[in-house]
């Protein structure tokens, strides 16, 4: 279905649920850590809960899409209950109930990455394959764009210039951003047209079987899972640091929210401008060639960001590190679309998106360990831990060295 609205709502959802993201990404890990004294390891437990509640739910959910259900059915259950518990979680934080804060955080992070199994396959029906890439990578534009956004509301109160409810400076941040995400969201939800799936009377029992059976046959193509290997080593590293990365900020180098945000928006512009390149990059050249040098820098970047004592240089590298992050998740996301075996678009897309939450199941327990038992090295550990990325980048290009290249081949054989 080729429907310049569809692809508008699509992208515009994008902008709305990264607005949230980043808000939460900057301000409630300071929040919960810096300002509330929780420890790095139980905050960085949080993406690992989630993902171990994604391991549990995703394929199911995938195999019902495949067969039974709409998406944008789940996508609208997934993205109210995501408002619900991360709006809870931001009136818990303004009256400093940080362990309850912590709970409902995960729980909104549970929903807010399950909402992706809904959304990610969907830009296989509003875009002809050989345009996948470069809507994907309008995709992400319109993502970091939403971060831009979001960062430039909220920092009036970040920096004490406003104050809707006398709480933390920090906590005040979190409820704005929960309500524009969800009414940005709603065009997304009410407007967006989906064609019609047959329906079956559904029974549970057998969804189970069916996605036993259909995780089988999916896993069978050579190519789907040694991506989806790579993308969970990769994206392990990504993430992880990507969540740490204000803590990182203020304790390597005790810089103001006010700064930091100035550096995430450089950062953020870089972002957007990689992710559109890199559409047209993948489209051109071939989307695991593209993807292969992506990873090939960031093998380059963690251990220069970690271990970089200038800070004009380190400011230098992080905008440089912003058009890796676009391009990254836009040539992904555009590979999966090709190595999706066919009638297993939905179930290959949910374990794309389990790959990538759950690759917060490493990840994290790494980082978290490292700079709780090296407290010692001082802000040293923080740099050692963002420099131990590096091994899971190196793994995941190694299996994604075993990914078949010709995305040609994977259009015929589809057909």
């Amino acid at each position: 279905m080729d429907s310049k609205k569809n692809v508008f709502l699509w992208i515009l959802y994008d902008f709305a649920n990264s607005l949230l993201s980043i808000v939460f990404f900057l301000y409630f890990a300071q929040w919960i850590v810096i300002d509330r004294g929780i420890s790095d390891l139980y905050f960085n437990l949080t993406f690992t809960i989630s993902a171990l509640l994604l391991l549990l739910t995703v394929p199911l959910t995938g195999t019902l899409l495949d067969k039974h259900l709409r998406r944008i059915t789940g996508l609208r259950y997934t993205t109210i209950l995501t408002a619900i518990f991360y709006g809870i979680c931001a009136i818990l934080a303004i009256s400093n109930k940080d362990i309850l804060a912590l709970i409902f955080f995960t729980l909104g992070l549970y929903f807010y990455l399950l909402s992706f199994t809904f959304y990610t396959p969907l830009i296989n029906d509003i875009i002809r394959p050989e345009k996948r890439g470069l809507i994907s990578g309008l995709g992400i534009t319109a993502n970091y764009l939403g971060q831009l956004v979001g960062l430039f509301i909220v920092l009036p109160l970040a920096n004490g210039t406003f104050s809707f409810f006398g709480s933390n400076m920090r906590a005040e941040t979190l409820l704005p951003s929960v309500v524009l995400f969800f009414i940005i969201s709603l065009p997304m939800l009410f407007f967006f047209k989906e064609p019609k799936k047959y329906s079956i009377k559904l029974k549970i029992n057998l969804g189970l079987k069916e996605t036993i059976t259909e995780t089988k046959l999916l896993f069978s193509s050579y190519s789907f899972t040694f991506f989806i290997i790579a993308y969970f080593l990769f994206n392990d590293a990504i993430l992880t640091a990507t969540n740490n990365f204000p803590i990182f900020l203020e304790q390597v180098w005790g810089i103001s929210d006010t700064v930091k945000t100035y550096l995430l928006l450089g950062i953020l512009v870089t972002s957007a401008v990689g992710g559109t390149l890199s559409g047209y990059i993948a489209d051109k050249f071939g989307h695991k060639r593209t993807l292969t040098y992506i990873l090939l820098i960031w093998l380059f970047v963690f251990p220069f960001v970690g271990f970089i004592k200038d800070f004009t240089l380190f400011v230098i590298a992080a905008i440089f590190m912003g058009l890796c992050f676009g391009s990254n998740w836009a040539v992904s996301r555009s590979v999966m679309g090709y190595v999706a075996p066919k009638g297993r678009h939905n179930l290959a897309f949910a374990y794309f998106g389990l790959s990538e939450r759950a690759s917060s199941l490493l990840g994290p327990i790494v980082w978290g360990l490292l700079v709780t038992n090296l407290t010692s090295l001082g802000d040293n550990r923080y740099r050692i831990a963002v420099s131990a990325m590096t091994l899971f980048v190196l793994l995941g290009l190694i299996a994604l060295s075993k990914v078949k290249n010709d995305k040609t081949e994977f259009i015929n054989n589809k057909s």
